[in-house]
């Protein structure tokens, strides 16, 4: 009897879950599955998949938990942050310039092409744009971003367990109910609408604007039950894992040193600030450090869901990083791209 990829899939991920779960892992139902079809799939002819509707579905999960989090309060202590958002946000870019200007000198790759890859964040936003651009490596581009978020997704649970967060799965006593079911399922059409307007990370954060509509309206919201999320992470889980395929390892022995060096810098430098913000702000460092840390909105909202971390200070730090990354740092490697090709042509003629 052949069994289906994607039945495969979610075999493996639920035994990598369990053998996290026993090992006493951080957040075992994200990284267990993660890492369980990410080795499959690497070192083995198994072959395995994942629709992005299982995704989607925990992103909807997702974006319900952290949409309970937002109250009036909580919306009113954001403009606090607002001048450490703005300053992080320039630290990240002033950083990107000189990575990516590293990584252009030591590998012999384009400017643009180094600029593309060293975006810190906006993976489905980057590389759509890659494939826009035909002088820029898609193939180095998604292998860089897609192993930053394999990184941080992998490193950033064992940071915050270590890090003072007492308890790594802070979940909800909610009960199931048909209120509960009904509402997810509006939640479902409010990221499908999100996704046809373009919002970025759509099935997260339209599930995070309705629930947040409803806690505002003063409507009842049932709590989640804890097992929702460990259903959402495994289906996440799975997802991010199998992104880095076998054909993205065939980039040179450098390349793919500088994409690990290039996320490292990123995360210590994360980390480094997350400290500044913990005593600016009194904030635990499971908050500081998954609001500034360059991973994506999901996977931060997800982790931010599970531990001991105020969801609502952590969406707002991405959603502005979001936010920046497309105002300012997407337009300008736009600009440097087509600087560059248009220096490329220029020396071809006068070489003609």
């Amino acid at each position: 009897m052949t069994i289906h990829p994607m039945a495969k899939a979610f075999a493996i991920g639920l035994a990598g879950a369990g053998i996290f779960v026993a090992a006493g892992a951080p957040m075992p139902w994200l990284l267990g599955p993660l890492f369980a079809v990410l080795l499959m799939q690497l070192f083995t002819p198994v072959s395995l998949k994942w629709h992005s509707r299982f995704r989607n579905s925990g992103l909807v999960v997702a974006g319900y938990v952290i949409g309970f989090a937002f109250t009036l309060e909580a919306l009113q202590g954001m403009r606090h942050y607002f001048l450490a958002m703005v300053v992080i946000n320039i630290v990240f870019f002033v950083l990107f310039l000189f990575i990516s200007s590293l990584m252009a000198s030591r590998t012999k790759v384009d400017q643009a092409t180094a600029m593309t890859c060293c975006v810190p964040g906006g993976l489905s936003q980057i590389i759509t744009f890659a494939e826009e651009q035909k002088t820029i490596d898609l193939t180095a581009v998604t292998f860089y971003h897609v192993l930053r978020v394999l990184l941080i997704v992998a490193i950033v649970p064992f940071i915050v367990a270590n890090g003072g967060s007492s308890h790594v799965e802070e979940l909800g006593q909610g009960e199931y109910s048909l209120q509960l079911l009904g509402l997810l399922v509006l939640c479902y059409g409010a990221g499908m609408l999100a996704q046809k307007i373009k919002v970025p990370t759509a099935f997260l954060l339209g599930p995070v604007f309705l629930i947040m509509a409803f806690n505002l309206a003063g409507l009842a919201v049932p709590v989640m039950p804890g097992s929702f999320l460990h259903i959402a992470q495994l289906f996440i889980g799975i997802y991010i894992g199998l992104l880095l395929k076998k054909e993205d390892l065939k980039l040179t022995k450098r390349m793919i040193f500088y994409s690990f060096f290039s996320s490292a810098v990123l995360i210590a430098f994360a980390y480094g600030i997350s400290f500044i913000l913990q005593d600016l702000y009194g904030l635990s460092f499971s908050t500081s450090f998954l609001s500034v840390v360059p991973g994506g909105l999901d996977q931060m909202g997800i982790i931010a869901a599970s531990v001991h971390a105020d969801v609502t200070v952590v969406t707002a730090f991405q959603l502005f990083r979001i936010l920046f990354l497309s105002v300012l740092i997407v337009p300008f490697v736009k600009f440097a791209a087509a600087r560059s090709e248009q220096r490329k042509k220029i020396s071809a003629e006068n070489a003609g």
